[in-house]
């Protein structure tokens, strides 16, 4: 008895200490099992319902498992003046999307021979010039380490990206900055790198990559919506952009013409075409070479990355699509292991962060994936600090502190309160010239240095 008693306290221990290693290691039990049931369904229902009564999504979102649509939905206007609301097959630009779709194209160049990964840019379009393009070669661009320059480091970029470009005045854009390092060497993320990529495209195949694009993905996928957005060119069910203005509420997004974004950004799409998508790359309906397919998700076109399920901390791994664009934003979850696949498209946007509108791949998804993995999750809630700011705006300083007091005493369980966002809505009263309101505001917010900052300046310049 005594010798059981000492093995059982020794497995304890030994259990305990497995434990405890798991923990500290990051390990967690694996997730259960995906089983679709109508209580699930109902689940995921009352889950977007939520963020619809909230405003904070405005578009369309398709969720499938296994390959079966179980829910999509359209809510919100593709033109707000005109009172045309968002369908589920509305066409909305996919912005980043595009670069998953160019990079197909890419590699069914590659593997008819057509082209190879490491052939040189220089090689491909002898015009480049030969000081600049050294070195560079078509997996380079695939996997952003060509060197070649980032939009954030390109000055003036919101007036020249509103210009008509030319091929050739694009190429004359792009190798008028210096390379940020040497080709291979390092990762930064460059759209001008893939708009070469689709240039490549027309000049291997010598078609239009419309063209190439109806050819090789459209048609064989059934994909009837998605196609290259033209400025200036009128489709059919094609939502309008929208960014939001804290004052006066959504406003048409800032001009940008289509020529600037070619092969990373050009294209229209739907949710569903989305899906026809994701699904063809289970099978060889775009690419019969299996080692090509396995690149395109281990290095070239849609990495692994780690999607967080629920709120406890819980993760899985998925392929993610984060694209954003002048009113625009695309969010495509894809997680092979259980043929899970997340579409959202979505015409408002905002310029700081998400107060009003939901991070599509955090608030939406990890909920989403929550209830599919039976892990805990909460209701989304709306942002405190908005809602103040609202109130001060439309019935002043006494308003504003008796709608602080009651979210914060009596509602804390729909309404957040992020120091973040008390600070970006401070700050735009500031810049506003809206002194007084941003002192008010101010000494509604969390007590912190960013705030304490502002309000010697409010003070500074009242003197």
């Amino acid at each position: 008895m005594i010798k059981k008693s000492q093995e059982r306290q020794s497995n304890r221990w030994l259990l305990f200490l497995s434990m405890a290693l798991c923990l500290h290691s990051g390990c967690v039990a694996p997730l259960p099992d995906v089983s679709m049931t109508k209580e699930k369904v109902l689940a995921i229902e009352k889950l977007m319902e939520r963020f619809y009564d909230n405003e904070q999504f405005y578009g369309t979102i398709l969720i499938s498992v296994n390959g079966e649509i179980l829910y999509q939905h359209a809510t919100g206007y593709a033109n707000r003046d005109s009172l045309i609301p968002n369908t589920v097959d509305t066409k909305f630009r996919i912005a980043s999307a595009t670069k998953q779709i160019t990079t197909i194209l890419i590699l069914q160049m590659v593997e008819e021979g057509k082209l190879r990964l490491d052939d040189a840019l220089t090689d491909i379009l002898p015009e480049y010039p030969k000081d600049k393009g050294r070195g560079i070669t078509v997996r380079h661009l695939l996997t952003h380490r060509s060197g070649i320059v980032g939009e954030p480091r390109v000055p003036d970029l919101e007036r020249i990206e509103k210009l008509y470009h030319s091929r050739q005045q694009m190429l004359d854009l792009i190798t008028s900055f210096d390379l940020v390092s040497e080709p291979g060497r390092r990762w930064e993320y460059s759209n001008f790198g893939y708009y070469l990529l689709g240039v490549i495209i027309e000049r291997v195949s010598g078609k239009p990559y419309e063209e190439l694009l109806k050819e090789k993905i459209c048609d064989p996928l059934g994909m009837a919506n998605t196609l290259p957005d033209v400025t200036g060119k009128a489709y059919e069910k094609r939502a309008i952009g929208y960014h939001y203005n804290y004052f006066t509420g959504p406003e048409l997004a800032p001009h940008l013409d289509m020529s600037f974004v070619f092969g990373y950004g050009h294209l229209l799409s739907t949710v569903e075409d989305l899906y026809l998508f994701d699904q063809a790359l289970y099978g060889n309906a775009l690419l019969k070479d299996e080692a090509l397919m396995r690149s395109f998700f281990d290095e070239l076109g849609w990495r692994y990355q780690k999607v967080e399920v629920g709120n406890a901390g819980r993760k899985i791994r998925g392929n993610v699509i984060l694209g954003s664009i002048n009113g625009f934003k695309c969010n495509v979850l894809r997680i092979a292991e259980d043929r899970i696949c997340i579409v959202q498209l979505t015409n408002h946007k905002e310029h700081n962060r998400h107060i009003l509108q939901a991070w599509g791949n955090v608030d939406i998804t990890s909920r989403i994936l929550a209830i599919l993995y039976d892990q805990p999750y909460d209701l989304p809630k709306k942002s405190a600090a908005y809602e103040v700011f609202r109130s001060l705006l439309d019935s002043g300083a006494t308003a504003a502190r008796e709608k602080y007091s009651d979210l914060n005493d009596n509602r804390q369980d729909e309404f957040w309160f992020i120091d973040e966002e008390f600070e970006i809505l401070a700050y735009e009263l500031f810049n506003a010239g809206m002194l007084d309101e941003a002192l008010v505001y101010c000494r509604l917010a969390p007590d912190n240095a960013k705030i304490r900052e502002l309000i010697s300046r409010i003070q500074a310049r009242e003197k």
